[in-house]
């Protein structure tokens, strides 16, 4: 009997109210509404990045300056021979440090890698696809083992190779399965053809372990040779000779503190001062180093701190704009820095309908301006359109999360272009939402509306379709204690909540708990609605699913009979939610052994579901999957086999390789090639599937275990049996 992948198609049945559903579990949909990533769990196999270097934004009118001794050191430490080709460069912010690790990025002569680590997800992606791209089997990847997998494949290289890891702030998520400073996380010295290089606030040596080499980059003071002359020279390089003389230039960056960043803001907006007629300008525009040293010295004390320099030559870029014609400048870019550090998927969240106050060309204008004077930086996603703001800059707002920023979050949430967290064609929008919305969830000084944690119902949502269990599970535990506050303990949409988590629970391989949960679900359910009220039947579809996992397959059968009976009555034949439990009856008939007659249903359902669905619909590929498993116990391989390849094609695009459903799927299928002879690539899919599963779901969960055991029998059993779990 095959290992069943879910009873069937997700429920998509609307309770009052509704949410929406969670991975190939039968769900509420409760709320008629519809991640801080970093939380415990597997990485996100959708994460979408890039490791090219980001060469683009290198100007070559305005050149690098007052670091040639410092670049010569660090090269010199890039190349030199034996261990030690770790080289961490650490200082404050805005001091350059991703800027001159992008001019040693250009000027390497093999292969760069550039990974940003602000993300955790996104850094264990990106180092994946690094291991990948170096010559690693992808399959070797999914053990728990994909650090010391990546510096193997590393160390096999011949030609010469950087990995740039910009941005490591945070050094304790490069720990990975072990410690970065003892050598064995996701960084380490190299012996072999390459090097590593990170940019980083964190300069202490006990961070980066002994094998390290480190940089100080500093502002362009006194203290760096030639620094004065090459903070004048970044003012001058923006604005030509028509702002002043060199003296007058070094003053202002004396005066700026010689901070990069600021010089590069201070340069940007004198250029486009002298760029506006000056009939056109108002007329105590600065338009010279003088006048703007001039304008600095009367907004504040004679000297301030580097981060009082940045936000003064903020405050002044803005009010440039202001004065051109860009009057919500100040509030727009205050309104961005009140979501998280991440990318923004500003086409889902600032639009015209969402911001009356400002119609498309007017907002676009607003953008793009802002991007002129270097606060932001647009990039795409596939086809999704980011923008993301400047730590520094956000830094200097000091903007914590407003009623505008969670209505913005809420209304792109329920909205129907983000679509459903159980479609896989729209992750790419809730991987972006996500860390916006828990951020604001989770704000210390954030507004955790009922509007606000419903939206973070349907990120977590997306988080457990996603394969991330743990941390949706945690999500979810959040989130219930805060619907049990806001709402009380018997409202719809905490009891949506508690029976999503107890969905996470059974996901995670804890059956009894995710029992009690429901059955304590299904007795306020029955109380508060009635017996045949759609959100009882899905809960005692659910209570069902769990019984069945467990072995009570007469108790289950009964219970999946007498929901499909009502919902036949209540809900008609073709709906959704009865053709989920039309399939999970055949699932149970296929568990007690009445295989034609589970055939015959599985036929009937998937028949339906092409119809209904469509032939790509996750429901439609679980149907699918499942009926081969019929084929199968029936002595049926080689159909049951073409069945299981169409649909690991389908959902290896749609899921990826190391999605649950994906696995299940590559399990089932080594068990038929086992069985038809082709054993050495049985074995390997088995060992891929076993390394995945213990990353994803850990050593205990029952798929792990099936798994594990088809390994150690194959030798002695040539048909191994396939048992049914769900997931």
């Amino acid at each position: 009997m095959a290992e069943g992948d879910g009873v069937g198609p997700a429920r998509v049945g609307i309770e009052a109210g509704g949410e929406r559903s969670v991975a190939a579990w039968s769900i509420d949909r409760v709320d008629q509404s519809r991640h801080y990533y970093g939380a415990p769990g597997a990485p996100d196999p959708l994460v979408t990045v890039s490791t090219a270097a980001p060469l683009g934004i290198r100007d070559a009118a305005a050149p690098l300056r007052g670091r040639d001794g410092l670049l010569a050191a660090v090269g010199a430490n890039l190349r030199a021979p034996g261990a030690g080709r770790l080289v961490v460069l650490s200082g404050m912010g805005g001091c350059g440090k991703t800027s001159l690790a992008l001019e040693i990025a250009a000027g390497h002569p093999g292969r760069v890698w550039w990974v940003d680590a602000r993300s955790e997800s996104v850094l264990e992606a990106s180092l994946r696809a690094v291991a990948r791209q170096a010559g690693a089997d992808p399959g070797q990847l999914a053990h728990g083992d994909a650090a010391d997998v990546l510096w193997s494949a590393l160390g096999r290289l011949r030609d010469p190779w950087l990995l740039v890891v910009d941005n490591a702030d945070a050094p304790a998520l490069l720990d990975g399965p072990g410690r970065l400073a003892a050598g064995t996380g996701w960084l380490r010295p190299t012996t072999g053809a390459g090097a590593v290089l990170v940019t980083t606030r964190d300069g202490a040596p006990a961070t980066w372990g002994p094998g390290a080499r480190h940089h100080r980059v500093g502002p362009l003071t006194e203290e760096v040779e030639g620094g004065p002359d090459a903070a004048a020279q970044i003012l001058l390089d923006r604005t030509g000779p028509a702002a002043g003389s060199p003296a007058e230039a070094r003053a202002l960056a004396a005066r700026l503190g010689g901070l990069p960043l600021a010089l590069h803001l201070a340069g940007t907006y004198l250029a486009r001062t002298l760029g506006t007629p000056p009939a056109y300008r108002a007329a105590d525009t600065p338009v010279t180093f003088a006048a703007y040293h001039s304008t600095w010295n009367t907004g504040g004390p004679a000297t301030l701190d580097h981060s009082q320099s940045l936000a003064r030559t903020w405050s002044m870029s803005v009010a440039l704009l202001e004065e051109r014609g860009h009057p919500h400048a100040r509030d727009l870019l205050e309104l961005i820095a009140s979501f998280a550090d991440a990318d923004l998927p500003y086409t889902l969240l600032l639009t015209p309908d969402r911001l009356p106050h400002l119609d498309g060309p007017t907002l676009w204008a607003h953008l793009t301006a802002l991007e002129s004077v270097g606060f932001l930086t647009f990039s795409t996603t596939g086809s999704l359109p980011l923008l993301r703001m400047h730590p520094l800059v956000r830094d200097a707002s000091h903007t914590p999360p407003t009623e505008t920023t969670v209505r913005l979050l809420v209304d792109a949430v329920l909205s129907e272009e983000t679509g459903y967290p159980d479609d896989p064609s729209t992750w790419s929008m809730w991987q972006a939402l996500a860390p916006h919305v828990l951020a604001a969830f989770h704000h210390p000084q954030g507004l955790r509306t009922v509007e606000l944690a419903k939206a973070a119902h349907f990120v977590t949502n997306y988080l457990h379709q996603a394969g991330l269990l743990r941390q949706a599970r945690a999500e979810f535990e959040t989130l219930l204690a805060t619907r049990r506050e806001l709402l009380g303990d018997d409202h719809s949409d905490t009891l949506t909540t508690r029976h999503n988590l107890a969905g996470t629970m059974q996901a995670q391989g804890h059956l009894q708990q995710a029992q009690t949960e429901l059955e304590t679900i299904l007795a306020v359910r029955r109380e508060l609605l009635g017996d045949d009220h759609p959100s009882t039947l899905t809960t005692r579809h659910n209570l069902a699913f769990v019984l069945q996992a467990q072995g009570h397959l007469q108790q289950a059968r009964t219970e999946f009979e007498i929901v499909l009976a009502m919902e036949r009555e209540i809900l008609g034949d073709d709906h959704p939610d009865t053709l989920t439990t039309r399939h999970s009856l055949a699932s149970v008939l296929q568990d007690q052994g009445h295989l034609p007659q589970a055939r015959t249903e599985f036929e009937i359902v998937l028949a339906m579901e092409r119809e209904v669905l469509g032939d790509d619909h996750p429901s439609t590929l679980t149907t699918r999957h499942n009926l081969a498993g019929v084929l199968y116990d029936q002595g049926h391989l080689r159909q049951a086999q073409i069945e299981l390849e169409a649909v690991l094609a389908v959902r290896r695009e749609l899921l990826g390789d190391n999605h649950p459903h994906t696995l299940t799927a590559r399990h089932n299928l080594a068990q038929i090639l086992w069985d038809r002879g082709h054993r050495q690539q049985a074995g390997v899919d088995f060992e891929a599937v076993l390394a995945a599963r213990r990353e994803l779901l850990g050593d205990d969960h029952p798929h792990t275990v099936l798994t594990r055991d088809a390994l150690t029998r194959l030798s002695a059993e040539p048909r191994p049996w396939w048992r049914r779990f769900f997931g």
